[in-house]
């Protein structure tokens, strides 16, 4: 079998979207017997999602691609011409919500990762927004299956894009147990904290500094009213890139009483991500949607206690093993961390449920589900 494959969509490593694609197309490198994929990919990420394996092959495209009506329109009138040209069985396009293609002459399998701007208000701009909700579900419903990573997310297919529920695959994400593991903490620090400047002890959140999605404002209204209430030493630690309206959050940031504490890392490398975690009293991801919500496995898997939003897919993904909070409210989400915080016993129980739970998602599940699914597409979707 010749299987297809898609990684225009990923934001180049830098998406939880790209490391899916990366995670998946590296387990499937590693499974002996199975099919041949073919693997569209820019010339300069290559390496980045092109595991090399005798089943994989790259199948490269320049740079200008990756302009976005150029790429939309790609997948629209060339894609059906590359299918049929290299004779796949079945396309994957491990990237659903962003890129889909109306139309191909062989059977479709599709991962959506959520629907999170039907969920929050002003996540992007106008034409972004028509495309989700005018267009996105029309070719959603083209697929001949149709993964996600949550049960939650499977509700928003199933009621939002009108997809038959039997039509739609659950496969969670995993967490790479050789990455993130259990590390020293004040190894950690000394590695990551001279070139952050980071300082212990500090609560950390990794995420795309976008607003109002990510929650980063209410966060910091939070850890202020932290402050200001217990005067913990904690610091603020803010991993990601600027994204859509970051300078709301730096502004937020700049205001608070306890800017000195709130520290803005940048985008953080793959590298760094495992030290980050390593590092931290505390995990706390606030964000308002999650179609699954990656980094809380991570630190999980790091074995750093966990608070998070109690929306969408993260209780499902945190099970109990982490505290939930309401994120629109920052006087709970203030009231969570400090239990964390100031409690040394609740954080050491929460770093064990949270590591044996980690354990329970691997990658190589994921890709033998996504597999399943290719296969029944295959045999039309029985």
């Amino acid at each position: 079998m010749k299987i297809g494959v898609t990684t225009f969509g990923g934001d180049g490593g830098k998406s939880g979207i790209s490391q899916y694609i990366i995670r998946v197309l590296h387990a499937f490198a590693g499974m002996s017997g199975g099919p041949h994929f073919e693997v569209m990919v820019y010339d300069d990420e290559r390496s980045l999602f092109v595991p090399s394996s005798p089943n994989m092959q790259p199948l490269c495209f320049g740079g200008g691609l990756r302009r976005t009506l150029v790429n939309l329109a790609w997948h629209q009138t060339a894609l059906p011409g590359w299918c049929r040209k290299r004779g796949f069985d079945v396309l994957f396009l491990p990237a659903g919500n962003r890129r889909l293609p109306l139309s191909v002459p062989c059977p479709t399998v599709g991962t959506v990762h959520d629907f999170s701007s039907i969920h929050v208000k002003e996540k992007y701009d106008p034409a972004r927004m028509f495309y989700i909700k005018r267009v996105l579900p029309f070719l959603i419903r083209r697929l001949t299956m149709v993964l996600t990573v949550s049960e939650s997310s499977k509700r928003d297919i199933v009621e939002f894009a009108r997809v038959p529920e039997d039509q739609v695959m659950v496969t969670p994400n995993g967490v790479d147990m050789d990455i993130y593991f259990p590390r020293d903490q004040r190894d950690s620090l000394k590695e990551i904290g001279t070139k952050h400047r980071i300082r212990s002890p500090y609560v950390l959140y990794i995420s795309r500094i976008e607003h109002p999605g990510k929650n980063h404002v209410r966060l910091i209204r939070a850890f202020s009213r932290l402050k200001s209430r217990t005067g913990v030493p904690h610091q603020l630690v803010l991993a990601g890139s600027d994204w859509s309206r970051a300078e709301d959050v730096h502004r937020e940031a700049d205001q608070s009483p306890y800017a000195r504490d709130i520290l803005f890392t940048g985008f953080a490398s793959a590298e760094d991500l495992p030290l980050l975690y390593a590092g931290a009293d505390l995990f706390v991801f606030p964000s308002l949607y999650e179609g699954f919500g990656m980094p809380v496995l991570e630190a999980m898997a790091c074995r750093i206690p966990v608070a998070c939003s109690n929306l969408s897919s993260m209780p499902e993904v945190a099970g109990d093993a982490a505290l939930l909070f309401d994120p629109y409210g920052e006087e709970d989400m203030a009231w969570v961390m400090e239990k964390a915080i100031t409690d040394a016993g609740l954080r050491e129980a929460l770093a064990e449920k949270g590591w044996k739970r980690a354990q329970g998602y691997t990658w190589e599940t994921t890709a033998r589900q996504t597999l399943q699914a290719i296969y029944r597409a295959a045999d039309g979707g029985r």
